[in-house]
């Protein structure tokens, strides 16, 4: 084992996160396009130069490493159902034990005004894999199942966003069962929610 490597792996790592927790922290006071490089780094305590070394132009060279950081831990929790079919609250479990690994930071990128658009990005990544998943499954339509599959994804990227930009009081145990039946039953889980209410 080249323990060297594993070093240099992890002073990489940290001196990422450093730079990504420092332009969370900036984006609480200002707007991005006020942010200077230099600022970043005084925050980071970083040179220019070694911030360079990670981020080859500017700072949104640091959301677009965010936006594939997100996509890449959203990629393996769906690669463990591409043989077993999807259970759903599982799915939802998994996606809340990554968020719990970091939620402050989470919650304060999400609730950037900056930020919130690219989400979009992610929301492309799960329909692309649902319609990947389930055209090779079934024999549905694809026109149909891409339909299905904006459905699915806008849904449960929407109902995170919404849960931090609303500080909801809801825990991210009673949110995964609350996506879950709602991803499950559709717009049927508004009239079961009313009619319980109703009891």
């Amino acid at each position: 084992m080249d323990f060297s490597n594993n070093r240099k792996d992890r002073r990489i790592t940290k001196t990422q996160k450093s730079i990504k927790r420092a332009l969370i922290e900036l984006i609480e006071e200002k707007e991005v396009f006020q942010i200077t490089v230099k600022e970043l780094s005084e925050k980071a305590d970083i040179n220019r130069k070694t911030f360079y070394s990670h981020y080859r132009r500017n700072i949104d060279d640091i959301f677009n490493a965010i936006d594939q950081d997100i996509a890449l831990k959203i990629m393996r929790i769906i690669e463990k159902y591409k043989v077993a079919r999807i259970d759903e609250i599982s799915f939802f479990i998994r996606l809340n034990a990554m968020i719990n690994e970091n939620i402050d930071f989470y919650r304060k990128l999400i609730n950037a005004s900056y930020y919130s658009f690219r989400f979009n990005a992610t929301k492309k990544l799960l329909k692309t894999v649902f319609v990947e998943m389930f055209h090779k499954k079934s024999k549905v339509d694809k026109d149909e199942l891409n339909l299905c599959a904006e459905y699915c994804s806008s849904g449960i990227i929407s109902i995170y966003l919404e849960w931090f930009h609303t500080n909801s009081k809801l825990s991210l145990n009673d949110l995964a069962i609350l996506a879950n039946k709602i991803v499950t039953n559709g717009i049927n889980s508004i009239e079961n929610l009313a009619s319980k209410s109703i009891t």
